[in-house]
């Protein structure tokens, strides 16, 4: 347990509306199905990770005054959350709308994330002086506005570890590369982001730029890390035959531990593999 860590994690968290049918999935017809409603975003997952781990959590994220609000409230609440230097959007709550195929497979889906373009610079200098409190790690991820992005290295003494989300929201962070202690990308963004033809070529390009700390996700091939001190390729813990949502995530969080506890690039990078694990591990028992 983590008891000792003080985490700050700014990023995104919205309600997911997850439909499936339950046979095959027709376009423009009424399907009988289930429909689940969840909270998620990038920042909660990676939040509930750590908070499940003992840590101290300071949330923040944008959070709307609709019926969304008081769920998502509530999610931070039973998990211990610091949220009382979220910003508050006088709108829609972000919401992530989805239908599945019967086999799982995204269908369409429809995000609405505005209130996140709000979470800007302006509302992080009115809490300077909370964000510059003692944390062991600040996690990032690029759901932020680039101004926000930008102004946070400077006002975080903690190092950072950002999550790209995506290629094209991942280029939020191509400013800042120099001002990040580690950065987590997948294999399709660590290309995307660097314009290099392979893996370990990519990692040594966000090197050079500066991040100190380079984990790219390799979905059921592991993990490749690589620092000053070398570089290395982990294979996963265990490959189970579960859909891989919220793993990455996991990992995530598994990494901001090890940095937090200021362990070697290869050590952490094993702390995301086993956070990512017992993340499939948890889905397992629950199929």
């Amino acid at each position: 347990m983590d008891e000792a860590l003080k985490v700050l994690v700014v990023g995104g968290m919205n309600v997911d509306i997850l439909g499936t049918p339950e046979n095959a999935y027709h376009p423009g017809d009424s399907l009988p199905g289930t429909i689940r409603l969840s909270v998620g975003g990038v920042g909660f997952n990676i939040a509930s990770h750590l908070a499940r781990s003992g840590a101290s959590l300071t949330f923040v994220t944008a959070i709307g005054n609709d019926a969304f609000a008081g769920i998502t409230r509530k999610a931070c609440q039973a998990l211990g959350l610091d949220t009382s230097l979220a910003y508050q959007f006088p709108g829609p709550s972000p919401t992530y709308m989805a239908i599945h195929q019967e086999d799982g497979k995204m269908a369409a889906a429809i995000s609405d994330m505005a209130a996140m373009e709000h979470l800007d610079s302006a509302h992080l200098m009115a809490h300077q002086a909370a964000l510059q409190k003692d944390y062991d790690i600040c996690v990032v991820d690029a759901n932020l506005p680039e101004d926000c992005l930008r102004l946070l290295p400077r006002l975080v003494r903690a190092p950072i570890l950002a999550d790209p989300v995506s290629v094209e929201k991942g280029r939020r962070l191509l400013p800042i590369l120099p001002d990040l202690f580690a950065i987590k990308p997948n294999a399709l963004e660590v290309l995307a982001l660097s314009g290099c033809r392979d893996i370990p070529e990519a990692a040594n390009w966000f090197l050079d730029q500066g991040v100190r700390q380079v984990f790219i996700s390799l979905d059921q091939e592991g993990l490749y890390f690589a620092s000053a001190v070398g570089t290395g390729r982990l294979a996963p813990e265990k490959v189970l035959n579960v859909p891989s949502t919220g793993a990455g995530d996991a990992m995530a969080a598994g990494l901001a531990r090890g940095i937090a506890l200021k362990k070697s690039a290869e050590d952490t990078a094993k702390m995301g593999l086993s956070s990512a694990a017992n993340h499939l591990n948890r889905k397992l028992m629950e199929v």
